[in-house]
């Protein structure tokens, strides 16, 4: 394994030669006696530390410092200053051309742990900045998964939303039109959070995208295909819940399975009455757990004026600070309240009374909404 470089510099010959011993067991280490010929060292070569005097004939070592940015600016900067000198050196560490002071006459052993331990925070701080900007880019790449486009239908409008407790979730929702008057939907829930559960969730969208088409209106038979799909590409700890139907504009009718998902509310508009809710409950086990898992369809007639809410536990299970739950009650009486609006004010209003409850924007588990109205 390569060693890391560091660079010592001071003009007193005993001084140059202690810091070279400290180091040379652990690095890399390139000698310099004045601020000039280190930065000829700097100008052929990048250092992972710099350490030098502060006082000396020519450039300071401040200057050699503030000089190296632009050379290594990854390296860890330490200067080695009397005590006489501290007050003139805050300024510079204050500006962040210096990592460390330390005051003479330095011992050592402590030298070496203190570039030791500098260099340990630098990479972990370097890998949590990677991780961060990884982590961003995949939120962006699973943003698109999304649908960025809803195409219109003349007997029904839909919305879907997503709001994920980190940078990447585990939720997924979809929109697919088969024909003009036919649109295929899905919510679904994968187990975990973070990184693992949004790759699966990509497999997840991949398949549904791929084989729906193939399927027609028999959602029984989708369902059972993506099954065995997952079940043959995931581990025993990996599952999803599921909820897809596909709306014919045409028939008014539902197809849809509910594989394990959280019982989508239907709100039924009564002539002269109160809207009724209706749940469509579980038609099959959740994905992923059996490979010969079977899935029963069921159809529903609908009627102008109609909505349907699909949901994930994200809504019901959020709790406020006496750790009480949102619900499935209180989600059924807003929908009810609220279920004349607009698919897209209705899922913002859930959200908002979500948020309100929870007393906290920055979810605990990933929230999914698509609203559904029959015009």
């Amino acid at each position: 394994m390569n060693k890391q470089n560091i660079l010592v510099v001071d003009d007193e010959l005993a001084n140059l030669q202690k810091l070279k011993r400290t180091f040379m067991r652990d690095f890399a280490v390139q000698e310099a006696k004045s601020g000039e010929e280190a930065l000829e060292f700097l100008r052929r070569d990048r250092f992972d530390v710099i350490i030098t005097d502060q006082r000396m004939p020519g450039i300071s070592g401040v200057d050699l410092l503030r000089e190296s940015l632009s050379r290594s600016p990854q390296a860890i900067r330490i200067i080695l200053t009397g005590y006489a000198d501290v007050e003139n050196l805050m300024e510079a560490i204050n500006l962040g051309q210096v990592h460390r002071y330390v005051t003479k006459p330095w011992e050592p052993f402590s030298l070496r742990q203190t570039v030791l331990q500098d260099l340990d925070h630098w990479r972990l701080k370097r890998e949590n900045q990677l991780l961060a900007e990884q982590l961003r880019i995949a939120k962006e790449v699973q943003l698109q998964l999304f649908p960025q486009r809803y195409p219109s239908l003349r007997s029904l409008e839909y919305y879907g939303v997503c709001h994920s407790a980190r940078e990447v979730g585990g939720d997924y929702y979809d929109f697919l039109r088969l024909n003009p008057e036919e649109l295929w939907m899905a919510v679904g829930d994968i187990s975990g959070k973070g990184i693992s559960a949004a790759l699966l969730m990509a497999n997840l969208q991949a398949l549904l995208r791929s084989r729906a088409p193939l399927h027609g209106s028999s959602q029984a038979k989708l369902v059972d295909d993506v099954n065995r799909a997952l079940y043959e590409t995931t581990g025993d700890s990996k599952f999803a819940s599921l909820f897809c139907g596909l709306y014919d504009g045409l028939s008014r009718r539902l197809h849809y399975v509910n594989a394990g998902h959280c019982p989508p509310i239907l709100l039924r508009k009564r002539e002269g009455s109160a809207r009724e809710p209706e749940l469509l409950e579980a038609t099959g086990t959740l994905l992923g757990l059996f490979s010969e898992s079977r899935y029963e369809q069921q159809t529903v007639e609908l009627h102008p004026g109609d909505v349907l809410l699909v949901h994930t536990d994200g809504v019901t299970e959020a709790f406020d600070h006496q750790l009480q739950e949102f619900g499935e009650e209180r989600l059924r009486q807003l929908a009810l309240e609220h279920a004349d609006l607009p698919p897209a004010e209705l899922a913002q209003r859930i959200v908002d009374a979500v948020n309100g409850f929870t007393g906290d924007p920055d979810h605990r588990d990933d929230l999914t909404l698509v609203l559904a109205r029959v015009i």
